[in-house]
């Protein structure tokens, strides 16, 4: 009955055009109201709750406006409120509805185009345009090898626009938040050269972001920073074959970021790193302890579940491990545990 009635009132819509754009903006302002502001640098598992009841919403108003019906004018703030779908969804593991998000808020920045007034949303909009880039460029990695191109592409306008902005800035006027942004965005970079195990061009791009940070504090000052650092550096090491040191950075990085509330799914990725260097530094025993405690963990977390590419990830890497050892019955076991072919 709702399915019909829905759809007989979208068919009213049709013929009457300014009602329609009429609905579609009070909609939007309803959800905008209750929809939480994520954060790229800090997510807050806290705004999930609230985020997953009108997440529903966000994504119905994505696919009429996509569809093209109705023939909604295109606004800036419509292309936040699917950045920030996009980022919550991105957050979450949930890529392909969250890259959905992001495709259609950059494709309305596309079609708004430049405005020549004086002091208008120029700057948001660069903004909004940085972050839309940020979230998939992140989201597209997870797709494999065939979008790293795509994703590193990505993170070098993401840097150039960071470089940009911040050249343009009055001097002096440049905040510690400011610099640690442009940072992310060299971090940013350099993860992406590690894609295509470039880390010799990566680790100067690492420790030049150190050294900054070292001015700004220490790990008890700004610990989700020396956390990122002492994590990408781990991976760096491990492709050089210095397991040792690999796994003490790896280590370090999981207890820094451990300190921070509301990451756990950060917290259990850089878990999931570390195992990763213990597996290929020979101990897979080890790796197949941590990777059986972030598979139990990511099964029972608010807003993941089995069909999560973290938790899908993860049972690849336990079937993979037991393989590995030769426990064939139990690696048989994940893979049909798993709701995706492994």
């Amino acid at each position: 009955m709702h399915r019909l009635l829905q759809h007989r009132l979208l068919q009213d819509l049709e013929e009457n055009v300014q009602e329609r754009e009429a609905i579609f903006s009070l909609a939007f302002e309803l959800i905008r109201e209750r929809l939480p502001r994520p954060s790229l640098d800090a997510p807050d598992s806290v705004k999930w709750t609230v985020f997953k009841e009108y997440l529903p919403h966000v994504l119905t108003m994505q696919r009429i406006y996509d569809e093209g019906m109705p023939m909604i004018q295109p606004f800036v703030r419509l292309s936040e409120l699917f950045r920030d779908g996009g980022i919550h969804l991105w957050q979450r593991g949930l890529i392909y509805d969250g890259l959905r998000l992001l495709n259609s808020a950059e494709a309305i920045l596309d079609r708004i185009g430049e405005c020549n007034c004086e002091n208008c949303c120029r700057c948001n909009k660069d903004q909004l345009r940085i972050d839309i880039n940020i979230g998939t460029a992140l989201l597209i990695q997870y797709f494999g090898i065939s979008h790293r191109s795509e994703s590193k592409e990505r993170f070098g306008k993401i840097l150039e626009m960071r470089r940009k902005l911040a050249s343009a800035a009055v001097p002096g006027t440049l905040t510690q938040d400011d610099e640690i942004t442009l940072c992310n965005a060299l971090a940013d970079y350099a993860n992406a050269l590690l894609q295509f195990n470039n880390h010799r061009e990566a680790e100067p791009i690492y420790q030049e972001c150190h050294e900054k940070y070292q001015r700004w504090g220490t790990e008890d000052d700004i610990s989700f920073e020396y956390a990122k650092f002492n994590h990408h550096m781990a991976l760096c090491r491990m492709y050089k074959g210095d397991f040792v040191e690999a796994r003490a950075l790896s280590e370090k990085a999981v207890e820094l970021i451990s300190r921070q509330a509301g990451q756990p799914q950060l917290k259990l990725r850089f878990k999931f790193d570390l195992g990763c260097i213990l597996l290929q530094s020979g101990d897979a025993e080890k790796a197949l302890e941590i990777q059986e405690q972030i598979l139990t963990t990511r099964l029972h977390m608010q807003g993941s579940g089995k069909t999560n590419y973290f938790t899908l990830q993860s049972y690849y890497a336990v079937g993979a491990i037991y393989a590995h050892l030769g426990r064939l019955d139990q690696a048989e076991y994940v893979r049909l545990e798993c709701p995706f072919p492994i």
